[in-house]
């Protein structure tokens, strides 16, 4: 999309060059908010546990009925995004979200109830991550795109070093019910953030009658080259799910890996967001997948948790880079009136790699065991990588470029 365009996208959501900063950092603290949301009900069974509810089959029903409702609703939240607007839907996601987790705190023992909330804010955080990723795809120019996922992505790790600790310290010391209604607190501070946002974020949509088919969307290799990229970058950021079971098989600690990939993660986003502009993310995406699938197949060879950190340091530089290029090419690979679709599927299809890796990984690893496991999705992936470059990503880069990068 030319410069032109895209100042006359910037000119109807009400945007200019000088707010551009001002909205980045609302955008990174609204997916710190709805982020801080998911993450802090992570710690829900030893709450649960207070009111004698330990059953495991219950606590996973209770813990999943959240990622389910979120997972399954995004391909069918974005008709209302279409249909209302992004500002409408996100306000209003972010006030179900205040109702379902004011509802989960104030459920007490209840199963039924605690379930019937959680359900809810599965479905309007989908809603609300889906308008927020949209309003960011469309309203930020392709030459700060890149940065501007980013510096946002970083959002969505913050809580974990933030938001879980918190919660963690309140429920040890005695604490509960201040833990359990941090999701209410966190859910009001994403609302307080999207009314700030101009109202006219809606990007027109009422008067914009066409928002595209399904139809459309798949008809384009861009944006078919991209959901194939995505499933498997995030089929490698999935198998961390499973990166505990693999490191206590190898006498490892699962930490060590995962702290030091969050860490290069969070520092490359903070710190060296500006190469995400710079760098031709059609040219760029599979190689992402390269570095990440190399790092989850050497790690099942490290003998010693620094090897396994080393691993995790590799993983980071690709994930800290691969994760926002992939979510910017969705405002790189489709028309204005077609990325709400797409914004919403690439989120599915991240939602549907963590739901089926550790289940392929599980049953695999019952045939074999964990480390032979990680070497052949690993390995699988590296294969894969080369391809989805040259039959995917280049042809769809030379018709961008013109050139035969």
């Amino acid at each position: 999309m030319n410069r032109q365009v895209q100042e006359s996208i910037g000119e109807d959501i009400g945007v200019s060059m000088k707010t551009y900063r001002l909205l980045i950092f609302k955008f990174f603290t609204a997916n710190f908010a709805i982020m801080s949301l998911s993450n802090v009900y992570y710690l829900l069974a030893p709450y649960l546990k207070m009111y004698g509810i330990v059953d495991p089959g219950v606590i996973g029903w209770i813990l999943g009925s959240y990622y389910a409702a979120s997972t399954f609703s995004r391909p069918l939240v974005v008709r209302l995004v279409e249909k209302y607007g992004i500002y409408a839907t996100m306000v209003g996601a972010a006030c179900v979200n205040l109702i379902s987790s004011a509802g989960v705190a104030l459920a007490g023992p209840s199963i039924p109830l605690v379930l019937f909330w959680r359900i809810f804010t599965g479905i309007a955080s989908s809603l609300f991550l889906v308008s927020i990723t949209t309003y960011q795809v469309i309203s930020v120019p392709d030459e700060i795109r890149g940065s501007s996922f980013a510096i946002v992505s970083a959002g969505c790790i913050a809580p974990l070093v933030t938001a879980v600790p918190l919660a963690d310290w309140l429920l040890h010391h005695g604490h509960p019910i201040a833990y359990i209604w941090l999701g209410p607190v966190v859910s009001l501070l994403s609302l307080f953030l999207v009314i700030s946002f101009q109202k006219d974020v809606d990007l027109g949509s009422k008067k914009q009658q066409d928002w595209g088919s399904y139809s459309e969307v798949f008809r384009l290799a861009s944006v078919r080259a991209l959901f194939i990229s995505i499933l498997f970058f995030s089929f490698t950021d999935a198998c961390i799910l499973s990166l505990a079971g693999l490191a206590m098989e190898k006498g490892l600690v699962a930490s060590s890996f995962i702290s030091a990939n969050a860490a290069l993660s969070v520092f490359i986003r903070l710190f060296l967001f500006r190469h995400l502009d710079r760098l031709p993310r059609m040219k760029m995406a599979a190689s992402m997948i390269s570095i990440t699938s190399v790092a989850l197949f050497l790690c099942t060879f490290a003998g010693n948790n620094l090897i396994f950190m080393i691993c995790g340091i590799l993983f980071g530089l690709g994930m800290g880079y691969g994760f926002p290029m992939h979510l910017a090419l969705a405002g790189d690979v489709a028309p204005p009136n077609l990325r709400p679709k797409v914004t919403s599927l690439v989120w599915f299809i991240m939602a549907l790699s963590f739901f089926f890796c550790p289940l392929i990984i599980g049953y695999l690893s019952a045939l074999f065991d964990y480390q032979a496991s990680f070497r052949l999705i690993s390995g699988l992936i590296f294969l894969a990588a080369p391809f989805i470059h040259i039959y995917l990503w280049k042809p769809v880069s030379m018709v961008c470029t013109g050139d035969e990068g």
